[in-house]
């Protein structure tokens, strides 16, 4: 079996991913009315998006297993932590995305009578489906580490 490093590696690695994936081939191109969306460039999205995903691995690396900087209690504690709280964020955004996808199914026919563009457009909507998954692949992944 892997090492917790590896598997946490692993699934820090596929939330920036899938987080990455979402933003540039879905949600950069949403349109709320006439304006499209801010972009992600300030400095909170970026850590959110692709940081803070690493920190469960900082962690790891900074208990007594590896640098040995904090016992295990704290090491234990922190990853169980961040698990919990990465594997609820993304399978929130995962939740969000699918309902998303549904919402824009079930009114297609609303928006088309009064000749409203969808707020994705089809080439967007058309990635909206593996991105979602990845998201949901990256939570379950971090409830597996939660609960092993």
């Amino acid at each position: 079996m892997p090492s917790l490093l590896a598997m946490t590696i692993a699934a820090s690695s596929l939330t920036a991913v899938a987080d990455w994936a979402g933003w540039h081939f879905v949600w950069r191109h949403e349109k709320i009315g006439d304006e499209p969306t801010p972009r992600k460039h300030n400095p909170s999205s970026i850590f959110i998006s692709y940081y803070f995903p690493f920190m469960p691995v900082l962690a790891i690396i900074l208990g007594p297993s590896v640098i040995g900087l904090y016992n295990i209690g704290f090491q234990k504690v922190a990853t169980l932590v961040l698990f919990l709280f990465l594997g609820i964020v993304t399978g929130g955004v995962a939740a969000s995305g699918f309902s998303v996808k549904r919402k824009q199914i079930e009114e297609k026919a609303s928006r088309e009578l009064i000749d409203e563009q969808d707020s994705l457009p089809d080439f967007a909507f058309e990635h909206l489906n593996w991105t979602v998954a990845m998201l949901a692949l990256s939570s379950l992944s971090w409830f597996y580490l939660l609960l092993f």
